[in-house]
């Protein structure tokens, strides 16, 4: 097995940085997060053309090792639903976090119409604790806000139905959407070959673009303290898909291990941003194991 530079460079990050001692990585060591070369060639089109320049040594996959169900602590089948997750970052001026899922599903369930409720059919979560702080940041059945901690949720817009892409989750006062209302988070949805519920052996790709917050006021973007993205950050970041074979959540699919990471951020798992010549050449898929047994 070769030992690369970037695995020596990862590590070293990884070491630095203190990943995997606190919040519950399905890794065992964290995710990392790769930085856009280009932040203006990238469009949010739910397409990849845009994604080219993506290492896929750090894609996270649906397998055993990269992610959990956090249902029933076995994944499904990748006949049934197969996952691959890109997660890139950009620094200032442009300060964003990208992400890509591409999914492919042997049934696509799109039939729920409320928003705070589409966890119940196929549905994406990017859920966010930028400083780390980590902390319980609002219960499962309603109440406090999600100044801290964000449940930024991504879904399959169909016509009658679930009205559009991006929303915050979970029963949060109307004020809290301003960043989707005002254009601040940028997602598509794009899906072969057709969004019908109940379709069958379908594609779905996920493209987002967002600024992070340290704090996120419902008062707005000018009472809220935007994240400031930089080489070797590590932030709280959580990727989920809700996945529905038939009427209710049958798998929650997520990088970290307990369901309560939508709403502690103690549970959550974490990324560590990679600059450019860092991620190349590239880390071998083989190596998490390496990298794993040298931080014990």
């Amino acid at each position: 097995m070769r030992r690369s530079a970037s695995l020596v460079m990862a590590l070293g990050v990884l070491i630095w940085c203190g990943t995997g001692f606190g919040y519950e990585n399905t890794n065992g060591v964290g995710y990392f997060a790769l930085q856009v070369p280009d932040p203006t060639k990238m469009v949010i089109d739910g397409l990849d053309d845009d994604w080219a320049w993506f290492d896929p040594a750090y894609i996270i996959r649906s397998e055993p090792g990269q992610m959990s169900c956090t249902l029933t602590g076995v994944l499904p089948t990748k006949d049934d639903i197969d996952i691959a997750i890109k997660v890139g970052w950009s620094e200032p001026p442009d300060n964003q976090l990208y992400v890509f899922v591409h999914v492919t599903d042997d049934t696509l369930n799109i039939d729920e119409t409320d928003l705070d409720k589409g966890w119940k059919d196929d549905d994406l979560e990017v859920i966010t604790d930028a400083d780390h702080s980590g902390t319980f940041h609002g219960p499962a059945d309603g109440g406090g806000t999600r100044t801290d901690m964000q449940q930024w949720t991504f879904h399959i817009p169909t016509p009658g139905g679930y009205p559009q892409v991006a929303y915050m989750r979970y029963k949060q006062i109307p004020e809290m959407q301003w960043a989707i209302n005002e254009g601040y988070v940028k997602a598509a949805v794009k899906v072969w070959p057709e969004a019908k519920h109940l379709a069958t052996n379908v594609t779905c790709n996920y493209e987002i673009a967002m600024p992070l917050w340290d704090y996120y006021s419902p008062d707005g973007y000018d009472a809220s303290t935007r994240h400031i993205n930089k080489a070797h950050d590590l932030i709280g970041l959580s990727i989920t898909y809700n996945e529905a074979d038939s009427k209710g959540r049958t798998n929650q699919i997520s990088t970290h291990i307990n369901e309560k990471g939508a709403h502690d951020a103690d549970y959550m798992s974490e990324f560590t941003f990679l600059p450019i010549g860092e991620y190349t050449p590239a880390v071998e898929p083989s190596t998490w194991g390496t990298i794993k047994s040298l931080l014990r």
